[in-house]
């Protein structure tokens, strides 16, 4: 099996390093955006803590580079490699760009699977109508040390399901029947992979309202851990914390009744056990905030801001975080 991983950030890092261990014949390219970080990996491979506690005891694996490393402006000159047929897609929804689906395409095939791990909404209008894509739901805890040390903080779950294209109205040009078979051999075979990699993953038949209870759990615990520069886990610690937590959580559900959005009763419980469950965690939000970097506000918080605007459902929690995170970030990454 072949699996192409897009973007070596810490969710990047995390599969990688999971999938590098393994003894199975799985061919890894990962594609990294500078030439500096695939050129320590190849160098050096990757720094990986398995858990919190090992990082702690600073007691790191050292997981040799394995397959291709290269950026993906190097893609242009891969025609003679053989497609993928899985392509985790790990960057952020801020660099999810007609560029990187324009180099993207180049590693598809018929065949192939493509699976996106983005915060927020789904983003059906950068796809191709031809192409077979996941949505992947994951509360795994990973946090990036540097270019090339990844730990795995917290361990969760990854949920896939398969995205229904809104406008999938053209004519494929494929043999429907084959490349549907080897689509689901791959799927399967993937969870399979992950298993044996120490993770856990699972196939949902209503990949949507997965979605839209991690965009919850997203809106609630990112902004406040990077607004009051915190862990996970120390949201928990005081009555005025989960009370802002709270606030934010019951403005989002009024928004979902208002759209007709389905979502679990546990869900407040959810939130709290991933607190829990991530604890020493820094947030992707938190960590962009403290480079100044572009955050993923606009497609977490800001999509229940659209979705309430839509409804006519005020949500004053939820555009006042919008405005405070907006307002911190100063600089984009280089």
């Amino acid at each position: 099996m072949i699996i192409d991983i897009f973007g070596a950030g810490s969710l990047g890092l995390l599969f990688y390093s999971r999938l590098a261990q393994l003894e199975e014949n799985v061919q890894l390219n990962l594609w990294t955006r500078t030439e500096a970080q695939a050129a320590l990996i190849r160098q050096e491979g990757v720094h990986f803590y398995p858990s919190a506690d090992a990082a702690a005891l600073s007691q790191s694996l050292s997981i040799s580079a394995k397959g291709n490393i290269q950026t993906t402006s190097h893609i242009d000159h891969t025609g003679d490699w053989p497609r993928a047929d899985v392509i985790l897609v790990t960057v952020k929804q801020t660099h999810m760009t007609p560029d990187l689906i324009r180099q993207l395409s180049k590693r598809v095939a018929e065949h192939t699977i493509i699976i996106g791990l983005q915060n927020g909404v789904r983003t059906d209008q950068l796809w191709n109508d031809k192409w077979k894509v996941y949505a992947g739901i994951t509360t795994e805890g990973a946090r990036k040390l540097s270019a090339n040390t990844v730990i795995h903080s917290g361990h969760g779950e990854t949920v896939l399901g398969q995205l229904v294209q809104r406008n999938n109205t053209t004519d494929t040009g494929y043999e429907p029947e084959v490349a549907a078979c080897r689509q689901s051999d791959a799927i399967f075979l993937l969870l399979n992979l992950w298993t044996k990699a120490g993770l856990s993953a699972s196939l949902s038949n209503n990949i949507e309202m997965a979605i839209y209870r991690k965009l919850i759990i997203n809106a609630v615990i990112n902004p406040l851990t990077a607004l009051w520069r915190i862990s996970n886990g120390e949201l928990l610690n005081s009555t005025e914390r989960i009370s802002v937590m709270r606030q934010l959580y019951e403005e989002a559900i009024h928004v979902y009744d208002k759209a007709d959005i389905e979502w679990s009763e546990s869900l407040w419980d959810d939130i709290l056990q991933v607190c829990r469950s991530t604890a020493s965690n820094t947030s992707s939000m938190l960590a962009d905030v403290q480079e100044g970097r572009r955050t993923e506000i606009e497609w977490i918080n800001g999509s229940i801001v659209e979705i309430g605007r839509r409804h006519q459902a005020a949500v004053p929690g939820h555009e006042w975080v919008c405005r405070l995170i907006e307002a911190m970030t100063i600089k984009e990454a280089d």
